[in-house]
């Protein structure tokens, strides 16, 4: 069987006629629909994926951490000095920082239901969490107190608050101190833990 003559391939192409331009707005509703269902699928992970821990009555660890229940919580976006951890005050006196860091977070929910909101769980398995007692954000306020510093490693949450407390010499910053994150790299034990 011989090939096909030029003029039936002729024939062929112009008997398909080509498919007229898309309209513009029928271009623009799909590219709209699109982004709908991303921000819907963004704002669904969103939801979802933060963890509503039982409210109650919290069991303090240090100034940034406690137990809630079975579950233990770390407030997202500080860092407060370790339990052990010493500052120096005005007078270039110790004083165990720490201790007193985890004694005013006590005292603001001392018999108070504390309600939190978990963010992320962290390598030590704490649910690290957005917590208030009432309309008090503990996270903001411990910044804002001057007993925890805002942890900008992972954000810029609560820098205000401490720029108000560094201002005011408030807590921690009444004197020198290392950052709790530079006193645990220098009291880990070879197990990991600290004093």
């Amino acid at each position: 069987m011989g090939s096909p003559s030029p003029v039936a391939y002729r024939r062929y192409w112009r008997r398909r006629s080509p498919r007229p331009p898309r309209p513009l707005w029928r271009s623009l509703l799909d590219i709209a629909i699109f982004i709908a269902a991303a921000l819907l699928v963004l704002l669904a992970i969103r939801i979802f994926n933060q963890v509503t821990v039982t409210p109650g009555n919290a069991n303090i660890i240090d100034g940034d951490s406690f137990r809630l229940g079975k579950d233990e919580i770390r407030l997202n976006g500080i860092d407060a000095p370790e339990y052990r951890q010493v500052c120096r005050d005005e007078n270039a006196r110790d004083w165990n920082c720490g201790r007193e860091a985890a004694r005013v977070l006590r005292n603001l929910v001392a018999g108070k239901t504390v309600d939190c909101t978990g963010l992320d769980a962290d390598r030590y398995g704490r649910l690290v969490s957005r917590c208030s007692v009432g309309p008090l954000i503990l996270n903001a306020e411990m910044v804002r107190l001057g007993w925890a510093i805002a942890y900008t490693r992972h954000g810029t949450l609560y820098v205000r608050e401490e720029a108000e407390a560094r201002r005011d010499r408030r807590g921690i910053w009444r004197g020198t101190f290392d950052l709790p994150e530079d006193w645990r790299a220098a009291h880990r034990d070879v197990n990991g833990a600290t004093d």
